[in-house]
């Protein structure tokens, strides 16, 4: 354990000695602030950057969605609901019996 200590130590004398700590002094807090400003500025420029892209977006999003709306549509096919759809495949499916004449088909198959 006093070998684990003793490592820890000198871990910590060795930072202490890498990253010597700022002597305070008249100018310490302005400069202190002049670096953080410096990088709230680059954080606002980006900041910027990322809202105009947004409603760059957002506007492309809008004028998309109008000119889709606007459009004439060539057929009712979107119109359609589902059930008409439904009876419209049924009747395609159905055509090639010619349905006026399954009364007669019926009346056949009875004798």
């Amino acid at each position: 354990m006093d070998a684990n200590m003793e490592s820890i130590d000198k871990l910590f004398r060795a930072y202490r000695d890498a990253c010597p700590a700022p002597e305070p002094g008249p100018d310490f807090m302005p400069a202190m602030w002049a670096r953080i400003e410096a990088r709230e500025s680059s954080a606002n420029w980006l900041g910027r950057f990322a809202k105009g892209l947004v409603a760059a977006a957002v506007a492309t999003s809008v004028i998309l969605g109008m000119t889709l709306s606007s459009l004439n549509r060539p057929s009712g096919f979107f119109d359609a609901t589902f059930v008409d759809a439904l009876r419209a495949d049924q009747i395609a499916a159905l055509e090639p019996l010619h349905i006026d004449r399954i009364s007669e088909l019926e009346t056949t198959l009875d004798h």
